[in-house]
């Protein structure tokens, strides 16, 4: 495979840029653009059926999370890189304590104003620093779209591990890149350029072998993988190839929202699970959501 010559393959097996950014551009360009500037796949708003398809996804993801922990019930909760707050908002009103880190306010103050007082500010690293050295530790972590974003990714698990309980889950949700329905892509011709390579936002490019080593080189078991619903599959279609034809990107994007809702409506959470993560099995899915326990 022809890397871009921005990336190279680090010692876990994932990629990452060459030359990163400082962390004081790093933090300037999330407190002051990332949001405002509309850098991010966020929206200003959101119909009801994204809604609802955020809400199905935390259920979901919560339904893991109780399955793997020893304890019952609730407990705290720590959302790293909290953004527009849905998953402090859902916690929250499942009876957790919450807290969230984050560069900016903005995003959180439009759509979860009421949370404010749960969200911390700052550089996402030295909040976390802060956390262990006052001894907080937190039943759950949060890592969603969080890590491919950060400078390096096996410090900011290394502080994880420090702050998790000994039945405590570490939830981490990365995009599944170079995977090899991708790879399969380029090297047949139908789509003309790795689409996932997004810089600056994104420094690293994960994989299931490289997530998984890094995991086992921070202090961490992965106790289960899920993906899922397989959108790059539309790529296989040239009527759906949204890649080569930008405008059929809505309706492949509507599709998924509707699989995945109808599923998440209509079927038990543990079945949902299991197809989900068969599809990790096979290495589909845009997404590598990996539910990490300490060692």
């Amino acid at each position: 495979m022809n890397l871009p010559d921005t990336l190279r393959q680090n010692e876990f097996g994932f990629y990452e840029i060459k030359d990163k950014p400082t962390p004081a551009e790093l933090s300037d360009y999330y407190a002051k653009r990332y949001y405002q500037e509309n850098l991010t796949t966020y929206q200003p708003e959101y119909p009801a059926d994204e809604l609802e398809h955020i809400e199905g996804k935390l259920r979901l993801r919560h339904w893991v999370l109780e399955q793997l922990r020893e304890a019952s019930g609730t407990g705290s909760f720590l959302d790293i890189g909290s953004g527009e707050g849905w998953a402090l908002d859902y916690f929250q009103r499942q009876g957790w304590d919450v807290l969230g880190l984050d560069f900016s306010s903005f995003s959180l103050e439009k759509f979860h104003p009421q949370l404010r007082a749960h969200l911390r500010t700052g550089d996402l690293y030295e909040g976390v620093q802060q956390l262990v050295a006052d001894g907080r530790q937190f039943d759950v972590l949060w890592l969603d779209n969080v890590l491919e974003h950060v400078l390096e990714p096996a410090d900011l698990l290394r502080l994880c591990r420090q702050l998790i309980t000994p039945t405590g889950v570490l939830m981490v949700d990365v995009p599944n890149d170079f995977s090899a329905l991708q790879q399969h892509l380029l090297a047949s011709g139908q789509i003309d350029r790795p689409f996932w390579v997004v810089l600056p936002d994104h420094l690293s490019y994960f994989n299931q072998t490289g997530l998984r080593n890094l995991a086992d080189a921070t202090g961490w078991h992965v106790a289960k993988v899920i993906g899922d619903q397989p959108i790059d599959l539309n790529l296989l279609n040239p009527a759906t190839n949204y890649v080569m034809d930008r405008p059929t990107g809505k309706g492949a994007h509507q599709t998924r929202l509707a699989q995945d809702n109808f599923l998440l409506r209509t079927a038990p959470l543990s079945a949902v699970a299991a197809y989900y993560e068969a599809l990790a099995g096979v290495g589909l899915g845009r997404s590598i959501v990996a539910f990490l326990q300490p060692n």
